[in-house]
């Protein structure tokens, strides 16, 4: 049985998530944040919240342990209505495969938009350069682009915050970690507490030293046994071992790994899955070894039963 956290993360500053795509002298960025970031992102506060002083090890520890105890869903831009404190999902802007090309909104019977609007109304860029000190103008070679995603959108009653909602599933409701010679409690409920400590902010993302990355984080605790993620019918079981998501034909809403699935793929693409991770040299020092190849979220596919691994992937059952 899981515990499932419905999470929030309003934007405080822009949102760069890099996977290495460049245009020209763009630096591109994901449209959705991958559950590893998130992953990563808490997996340092925590850490850090802790910390005495600088231990790598500890990153490990409770990064190992998060892996092992919460499940991440991947997290996406949503519109939302807010009375109070208390959000209402309107339509959650994960990227879907039509027959019509890529658009964006999965959750059922609300509009889904273009490419195009999506990016008219989430996405802008800037232009950087570093300085020669001895001519005084622009460094050659040095000129760059950097595109995010706003941490602002105006509409019909002003500005606004942008909001991204995923889903936490906890295995316990209190988390015990033994980290050196200390034990770590990290409970759920509003907020995520580490040993009695309120941690409210989460940084996601890169280009951190432009100010990017900041949100505000804010769950939910959900009591269905069948949660519909989304709203979109892709429905995870949290009664069993595994999280199992339960559709015949599915609106993929993370990466899929093909290893060991018996897959059709209707519309849709596919990707390798690499990244960083820790090692006992820090953070970042140490390349995944083996690519993942998976199919890309906002897919269309039927495939056997799958279940939400670790780092949000959705994998074969074992």
């Amino acid at each position: 049985m899981w515990a499932c956290y419905k999470v929030y993360l309003e934007a405080k500053a822009p949102i760069h998530i890099g996977y290495g795509a460049k245009l020209g002298i763009v630096d591109r960025t994901r449209y959705y944040i991958p559950a590893k970031n998130v992953w990563g992102a808490l997996t340092n506060l925590i850490a850090k919240s802790i910390m005495r002083s600088y231990n790598p090890k500890i990153y490990q520890e409770i990064g190992k342990s998060l892996n092992e105890n919460i499940k991440f869903s991947y997290f996406y831009l949503a519109e939302y209505k807010k009375t109070g404190e208390k959000l209402e999902i309107l339509q959650v802007f994960a990227p879907c495969y039509t027959e019509d090309g890529l658009k964006f909104g999965v959750s059922k019977n609300k509009e889904k938009i273009s490419l195009e609007k999506f990016e008219q109304r989430f996405i802008s860029s800037f232009v950087s350069t570093a300085i020669d000190k001895a001519s005084k103008s622009a460094e050659e070679g040095s000129l760059h682009e950097i595109e995010f995603i706003r941490d602002k959108i105006e509409n019909d009653t002003g500005v606004k915050p942008i909001v991204f909602v995923g889903y936490f599933f906890v295995r316990d409701e209190r988390l015990k970690i033994r980290v050196e010679a200390e034990e770590v409690e990290i409970s759920f409920a509003n907020s995520i507490e580490a040993n009695g400590v309120e941690l409210n902010e989460i940084w996601v993302g890169g280009e951190r030293n432009y100010g990017f990355g900041r949100t505000k984080i804010l769950l939910e605790k959900l009591s269905e046994e069948e949660v519909d993620l989304f709203d979109s019918g892709m429905i995870v079981d949290v009664t069993g071992e595994q999280l199992i998501v339960n559709s015949e034909l599915k609106t993929v809403l993370s990466h899929v790994n093909i290893e060991n699935l018996n897959i059709k793929l209707i519309l849709g693409d596919i990707e390798p899955f690499i990244g960083r991770e820790w090692d006992e040299k820090g953070s970042g020092q140490k390349i995944t070894q083996t690519a993942k190849i998976c199919i890309a979220p906002g897919s269309q596919l039927v495939c056997d039963s799958i279940n939400i691994s670790n780092f949000g992937l959705w994998e074969a059952l074992k």
